[in-house]
């Protein structure tokens, strides 16, 4: 009889390859997905931050405060450089045309009247102006009568000498005039009271202010003109008052007036001739906003050469003493320190050498006592 064979042997080895099929499928599909499945990037976008806080807003009252700071700074430095290209430009012609300088006129800097003289005065009289006396017109407040310094003060008079010696006395007694259409020279007549020509200070802020300065004095101050009269022709009446508004400087002196010298006595001429002061580093910083600089005074010696019209009352002093622009109402002194004329024009002659004029004491003297301005007046003659 034969052998029975198993019969599920087959179907045991069929089971057995089917299972190592699938575990080998299996495995691939996992390396598969262990090291060929592409990488995703998953980025998780944080929450946004919150909105910064919104600025504070600004003091009214600051931002108000600093506007009108800015304000004032702005107008400050606009005046100075007007200021500054001016007084350059006057240099070039010896013609100065600055506004108000560095606000020391204050808010009311702008003439109150453009184009209106300081004052109006008088008529000429039939003599062709010749007596300054009935042409004084002065401002409409009453001019001070200053009291004369006490005799023998050191800074109202000099030993007759060397021309040298009067230095320190015309130091303290001559300052320069600054006005919106011309720089020129006044000199003290009274504590606080100078003297000069009216057409130094026909530019004058508000019809009747100017500028006022000298090393002496230290500081530039406010000058009010209170009489005027003149300043036409060569040969009439020049003559203006200027009151220092906030009082007298204390180390300035005085000049005495005395009568017209005869021809070749010596003189000296003070004053601040724009040719030469434009030189001085102390007038640039004038010119800049310094109002505590000021040039120095230029002085120069000569001879009377003549004095002309004695019987007109309104003398002309020739002299030889070299005076140019700016040198107008600065004082011509004689030997003894004392003011014998008002240094006015000068001539230009077609050949050869021009000459300086003054208008005599005795005429200015009228013009001061006209205008109620006391002053100090020496008779006698100068041994020099």
């Amino acid at each position: 009889m034969a052998e029975d064979k198993p019969q599920g042997g087959g179907l045991r080895v069929a089971g057995l390859v089917a299972g190592g099929v699938l575990l080998l499928l299996l495995g691939l599909t996992l390396g598969w997905y262990l090291f060929y499945r592409p990488l995703v990037s998953v980025t998780v976008q944080a929450p946004p931050a919150p909105p910064p806080p919104p600025p504070a807003k600004p003091d009214p009252a600051a931002v108000a405060a600093l506007e009108k700071a800015l304000e004032a700074q702005r107008k400050n430095n606009k005046d100075i450089e007007d200021q500054i290209a001016k007084l350059r430009d006057a240099l070039a012609g010896n013609v100065c045309t600055i506004t108000d300088p560095g606000g020391l006129l204050g808010p009311g800097g702008a003439p109150k009247t453009p184009g209106a003289p300081p004052m109006t005065p008088a008529p000429p009289g039939k003599s062709g102006d010749a007596n300054p006396g009935p042409a004084v017109v002065p401002a409409a407040a009453t001019p001070p009568v200053a009291a004369p310094p006490p005799p023998g003060a050191p800074t109202t008079t000099a030993p007759a000498g060397r021309a040298a010696d009067l230095a320190p006395l015309l130091e303290s007694t001559t300052a320069l005039v600054l006005s919106q259409r011309g720089t020129g020279t006044a000199f003290f007549v009274a504590p606080g009271i100078l003297i000069t020509n009216r057409h130094v200070i026909v530019g004058a802020w508000q019809g009747d202010k100017v500028v006022v300065t000298s090393r002496k004095m230290g500081k530039a101050q406010v000058g009010q003109v209170i009489a005027a009269v003149g300043g036409g022709n060569p040969g009439g009446s020049d003559f203006a008052v200027i009151r220092l508004v906030d009082g007298v400087p204390p180390s300035t002196g005085v000049l005495p007036l005395a009568p017209e010298p005869a021809a070749l006595k010596e003189v000296v001429a003070a004053g601040y001739p724009g040719a030469v002061v434009q030189n001085d580093r102390n007038f640039d910083a004038l010119a800049r906003g310094d109002f505590g600089a000021a040039p120095e005074v230029v002085l120069t010696r000569g001879e009377i050469s003549a004095v002309q019209n004695r019987d007109r009352g309104l003398p002309s002093v020739a002299h030889t003493a070299a005076i140019s622009s700016g040198n107008s109402g600065g004082p011509l002194v004689d030997m003894c320190g004392r003011a014998v004329g008002i240094n006015t024009f000068v001539t230009q002659a077609a050949a050869g050498q021009g000459g300086g004029f003054a208008i005599g004491s005795s005429g200015l003297a009228q013009f001061l006592k006209a205008s109620g301005v006391s002053f100090q007046w020496q008779d006698t003659a100068c041994p020099k």
